[in-house]
């Protein structure tokens, strides 16, 4: 949901932040700030700060470390007037978790008393107020009910004859009766020597009931890939296999989908778009939308269904996954 794409996002808006203005000797300010922020049902909020650069700033490998912002003051108020307090996660903190020792960028915040009154739950609205070199920055969210799913199983590619090892994760959604429910959808490997430090956004990672509202309807789900791939853009979860005589393990696949509100759904539906269109000549400027008052990101409620999934032909799963640690944000 959220990590994996903050390397787009910082590289657009430092591309967009200066786009309009072609004055080299400019002394106007254009720096905005960047958020990316989210909170999901019994989990803690989670804001990522950096800030727009210029056009011509040099991009290197410290770049995220000097866009992002440390000197910020974040509150959360839910609705029922309850408030908390982010707190700043440096790297001295970090380094100390072995789960981010590969995150190369600073900027988190995260509230750390979220227990203390069940704050994180379905239903709620949440303001976000950002106080930051002398401005405010706002905006506001709330967390979904869960899409309503039957089961999720494991099936094989339907060309899959030779590579009997190739598989797709299945759904079966049952969509409310009322138009604009969107999901965003990731997952995760837990398993073998290429499992995932952090969560990856499935093909097609952003989507909404607007063709099928109100049916009962199967969704897959894959690996993002390339048109130019042997799997094409697709790509499958494997099972057991023997290859060149040796035996590999079958993936253990941890699926995260997420029911979010229309803002959310808008916002990362741009971010997708943007990034598929980037490097083509021939594709349209993309607008990313934002509901973030004076700044530029995503404040988002995601109502988050978790399942455990082993890679093995013809598995139905029914139950939601629930044995989750704080690392399963990530």
């Amino acid at each position: 949901m959220i990590n994996f794409k903050l390397y787009f996002l910082v590289f657009f808006f430092t591309l967009s932040a200066c786009e309009t203005e072609l004055s080299l000797n400019s002394s106007v300010d254009q720096t905005s700030l960047v958020v990316e922020g989210y909170i999901q049902q019994n989990f803690p909020a989670v804001v990522f700060l950096t800030t727009t650069q210029g056009y011509f700033d040099v991009l290197d490998s410290n770049f995220l470390s000097e866009v992002s912002v440390s000197d910020a003051n974040i509150t959360i108020t839910r609705n029922d007037n309850i408030q908390h307090s982010l707190t700043y996660i440096d790297n001295n903190f970090l380094d100390t978790l072995n789960f981010f020792s590969e995150l190369p960028f600073e900027g988190i915040y995260i509230d750390l008393e979220y227990k203390e009154d069940d704050f994180s739950q379905i239903g709620y609205t949440y303001s976000l107020q950002i106080e930051w070199q002398g401005k405010i920055i706002t905006s506001k969210t709330s967390i979904p009910e869960l899409y309503p799913i039957d089961s999720v199983w494991v099936q094989s590619k339907e060309d899959n004859v030779s590579d009997n090892y190739k598989h797709y994760i299945w759904a079966q959604f049952n969509d409310p009766d009322t138009l604009g429910n969107s999901i965003t959808a990731y997952f995760k490997k837990t398993s073998n020597e290429k499992k995932d430090s952090l969560f990856v956004p499935c093909a097609i990672s952003v989507r909404n009931d607007q063709l099928v509202n109100g049916e009962n309807f199967p969704a897959r789900f894959a690996r993002s890939g390339r048109a130019d791939e042997e799997d094409g853009v697709f790509l499958p979860f494997y099972s057991d296999r023997n290859i060149d005589g040796q035996i590999k393990e079958r993936d253990i696949v941890i699926l995260r989908i997420n029911h979010v509100n229309s803002d959310t759904y808008k916002f990362w539906r741009s971010v997708e778009r943007s990034k598929n269109s980037s490097g083509n000549p021939f594709s349209e400027p993309v607008n990313l939308n934002s509901n973030i008052n004076g700044g530029i990101g995503i404040w988002g409620g995601y109502g988050a269904s978790y399942y455990y999934i082993p890679i093995v032909p013809d598995t139905v799963i029914y139950d939601k996954y629930e044995d989750l640690t704080l690392f399963d944000l990530f």
